[in-house]
């Protein structure tokens, strides 16, 4: 699966996505030309791959290779599926396998972090592959700023080939989605810069459940995992004083991801009694303790737009946890709304629990936390690299923990208990 290939038809960067349920996938990977047809084969036994499915291709640039999505649907709960990606003919990825997840929720693992790229990054990258070889995680959501091509732009497709290539094995195991992030938004190159402008990139090298969600889009999408419901959202533009916004002067009733966000989590509350669980995912955070965030525990610039367009949603619909990078460092809140902790703890909390992840690697380096920790500070790490998970155990009860990544040791952790979901 290495991004030279023998051939320039030879599928590369393999990766998985929910195709809007846990029963079924999208398999996406990237040629250099394209094929006259994109190919999945699978099936429930090694070497007996009698299903197949077909999809389609694009392109955003002469450079920047084919793209290729391919759905496999009413796939069956709690079973391994192996399968092989290409052009249906002799060039055919080596033989994958990925295990859906079971009707009935059980005990999972989630992989959480953003803004990891390919520079500092390898001690994370060797954990996570390690860790997805052991069957540790059901699913992954990368919190935006994910290859950092753009702070390479004389090598910009060739970055994003070396990522997926050193993300292969997680990728091509479990679900894996992401939000856009800052880095996402287009190449430096001005030779590439048109033709990436508007997160093209992004949006063509990933297929995420947006058409499936309402959102058509891979900007903002939500999916149900067993008992959690994942919200994932842009926090780069489509809201009132987003940075990369071409209209920032528009009221939110103007913006369809506003509207679109409403209507999810309207939805998501009325299900709760199946879904319980509500997480949201975006780049910027709204509450972090590092300089750049906030001023003595009050959000401050684009924290601050994100502050007053999000957290009204947040306290209404009792959203659980609010994931974020874009901070290169860790920093978790308590229970937090408009400015001050809500309580000490973290059971039966009635607002939102902030944490930001992003300090997994990049070319950037780490940030720093601020030498005063505002009130609703409950932790974090600014010397380290490391990454999250949460292991979400029951309708109930969830854990969040934080390894640094060159121990792998556990460094932070708390237990979330609501047993009161509106």
């Amino acid at each position: 699966l290495g991004r030279e290939g023998t051939s320039r038809h030879e599928p590369v960067n393999v990766h998985l996505a929910l195709g809007g349920s846990t029963t079924s996938m999208v398999v996406s990977w990237k040629t250099k030309e394209n094929t006259t047809q994109s190919v999945v084969q699978y099936g429930t036994a090694p070497g007996q791959r009698t299903l197949s499915a077909s999809g389609n291709s694009s392109s955003y640039s002469s450079h920047s290779g084919f793209n290729h999505n391919v759905k496999l649907t009413a796939l069956q709960p709690a079973t391994t599926y192996y399968y092989s990606c290409g052009d249906g003919s002799k060039n055919m990825s080596p033989e994958l396998s990925f295990t859906t997840a079971p009707a009935t929720p059980v005990e999972h693992t989630w992989a959480v972090y953003g803004d990891l790229g390919i520079d500092n990054a390898q001690p994370s990258i060797d954990l996570l592959n390690n860790r997805s070889n052991e069957g540790r995680y059901a699913i992954a959501h990368h919190l935006g700023d994910i290859s950092y091509a753009n702070d390479h732009p004389l090598e910009y497709e060739s970055v994003w080939d070396k990522w997926f290539t050193y993300m292969q094995p997680l990728l091509t195991a479990i679900p894996y989605h992401t939000s856009p992030g800052n880095h996402e938004s287009w190449s430096r190159n001005p030779l590439s810069a048109e033709a990436t402008r508007n997160f093209t990139t992004y949006k063509e090298k990933f297929r995420m459940p947006g058409p499936e969600s309402g959102s058509g889009t891979n900007m903002f999408f939500s999916y149900d995992f067993m008992n959690v419901h994942f919200v994932s959202i842009s926090t780069e533009s489509d809201f009132p004083g987003a940075p990369l916004d071409p209209s920032p002067k528009a009221s939110a009733q103007e913006y369809f991801q506003t509207n679109w966000l409403e209507a999810d989590l309207q939805k998501a509350v009325a299900n709760r009694a199946n879904v319980p669980w509500i997480f949201l995912g975006a780049h910027r955070p709204i509450y972090c303790a590092t300089n750049g965030e906030q001023s003595d525990g009050v959000p401050t610039g684009t924290a601050k737009k994100v502050q007053e367009w999000l957290e009204p949603m947040l306290q209404k619909y009792q959203v659980d946890v609010f994931f974020t990078g874009h901070a290169h460092l860790y920093s978790r809140t308590y229970p937090t709304y408009q400015n001050q902790p809500t309580m000490q703890g973290f059971t039966n909390p009635k607002s939102t629990v902030h944490v930001t992840a992003g300090g997994p690697g990049n070319r950037e380096r780490l940030s720093s936390l601020s030498s005063t920790k505002p009130s609703w500070f409950a932790g974090g790490l600014d010397t380290a690299y490391g990454f999250g998970e949460m292991t979400v155990h029951n309708n109930t009860h969830l854990t969040w923990s934080y390894y640094r990544s060159d121990t792998g040791a556990l460094y932070d952790s708390f237990t979330l208990v609501q047993e009161s979901h509106p």
